[in-house]
């Protein structure tokens, strides 16, 4: 062989190498810690994604790739797109010692119309265990990627939280996630009038402590929402999980390629609505109303399915209501100089809410809609299903709703952003079947 033709050999050589390198990752930071004690490690990752932009198909999102001690221990990808947006990730249990953190650029979990991701920070926090929060982070669970979202960039779960509570003398720790969308399950519509949201909110896991802080019961939410008790092996304490269904439920029997640990956070809901999460993290709206564009999900007539109005025409009410002996209850909004009433169930009987507690709906309301607009607020209780025989009849004269307040309600301002809340004061009121109690709104804010 010629020297040319030799040099022109490991010239390709070399070029082919640098191809697969940039295919397999290239490595955007690397940083050493040292952990004193056994801990639970915790990494703050400020990231952007240059070019990216959620709501524009094929330039969604860069993904990364985070490795500990050298070996692969979670993934990413950059939804915050391309402004430095920081994520909170659970590297799980470090023994005392050195140990090292790398990020690598990850081209698989990268829209095509993306090259890069940039790292603008990397800190690491460390639990030992008389930190207040080593026990809730220590049983939070790894999820495994839904094999059919990669590529995709369709429910991506964006943020973990925690609730503790006492049961039959165990700490019990309950772990759920926020999904940027639903792609099985209820229609949109229905979401939206049963839920007040299009993202997709699921529990994940129960830990149930003893006294040591010993798990000896872990049950999750299996496929078709049955719940299971935890058969599989765990990482450390962290039960693993994989996403197994379009409505994001799961499984701990299997695996798949890419996996992801937020960092769970606290939250009380004894008091607030699951939804409260996202008020406190309002730039989850932004990500599930681009999604919902990037969907062709967003249409400009009325209609029902899997389509809806730009979320910006809706009413967000948040509520606590017990319904009773198989009661259902939805609202409705009057508009000044408007005769019509506007109801979140869109006149479905399904659409209405049968569960009790704090919750939310929504009521699509005509563009341009202004909070000064709106005038009164109207609160129906209705028997949840059509009684068909004599027993069912004579049951359904029990339904009633318990309603405790309403305790806000918004649209989203022009960024996709929760705007000033409207209030509503009003003392509890107990409603029998087929009635209805109307609230005038007290001004607090503008839209």
């Amino acid at each position: 062989m010629s020297s040319r033709k030799a040099m022109m050999m490991a010239c390709l050589a070399l070029l082919l190498a640098v191809i697969a390198g940039h295919a397999n990752g290239q490595t955007l930071r690397e940083q050493s810690f040292r952990a004193t004690g056994e801990s639970e490690a915790i990494l703050e990752l400020t990231a952007s994604s240059p070019g990216a932009s959620w709501i524009e198909a094929g330039r969604e999102s860069a993904g990364v790739r985070i490795f500990l001690d050298g070996r692969h221990h979670q993934d990413l990808m950059l939804y915050g797109g391309a402004q430095p947006f920081a994520y909170r990730l659970l590297l799980g249990r470090v023994a005392a010692g050195d140990h090292v953190v790398r990020i690598d650029f990850e081209k698989r979990l990268t829209a095509p119309g993306l090259d890069r991701a940039v790292v603008n920070d990397l800190k690491i926090e460390l639990l030992e265990r008389a930190n207040p929060e080593f026990e809730a982070i220590s049983h939070a669970p790894i999820l495994y990627a839904r094999p059919n979202t990669i590529g995709r960039f369709s429910d991506v779960p964006l943020l973990m939280y925690y609730e503790k509570e006492k049961q039959n003398g165990l700490t019990v720790y309950r772990y759920t996630v926020i999904f940027s969308n639903e792609d099985g399950g209820t229609q949109t519509s229905g979401l939206m009038a049963r839920w007040g949201r299009t993202t997709d909110i699921e529990w994940v896991c129960e830990a149930h402590l003893d006294s040591t802080g010993r798990a000896v019961k872990v049950i999750y939410q299996g496929v078709n929402h049955e719940t299971k008790e935890l058969r599989s092996s765990k990482e450390g304490e962290h039960p693993r999980m994989l996403i197994a269904s379009d409505n994001n439920n799961f499984d701990d029997q299997r695996v798949s390629e890419f996996r992801f640990a937020p960092r769970p956070i606290a939250a009380d809901l004894s008091r607030a609505s699951r939804e409260e999460v996202m008020d406190r993290q309002p730039w989850i709206y932004r990500i599930m109303a681009e999604e919902m564009i990037r969907e062709h999900k967003i249409v400009s007539q009325r209609t029902l399915g899997q389509s809806i109005a730009d979320l910006r025409n809706y009413l967000y009410l948040d509520l606590h209501s017990l319904q009773l002996n198989g009661s259902a209850i939805s609202l409705a909004v009057k508009l000044s100089g408007d005769p019509k009433w506007y109801t979140s169930n869109l006149g479905i009987n399904s659409y209405k809410v049968d569960r009790g507690g704090f919750f939310r709906t929504t009521i699509l309301l005509p563009p341009g809609t202004k909070s000064q607009q709106i005038e009164r607020v109207a609160v129906r209780c209705d028997v949840a299903t059509n009684p068909r025989n004599s027993e069912e009849v004579q049951r359904a004269t029990l339904a009633r709703c318990a309603l405790q307040s309403i305790n806000k309600l918004f649209f989203l301002d022009r960024d996709f952003q929760p705007a000033t809340p409207l209030l509503i004061r009003m003392a509890p009121i107990s409603l029998s079947f087929g009635e209805v109690v109307e609230f005038p709104i007290e001004r607090s804010g503008k839209r």
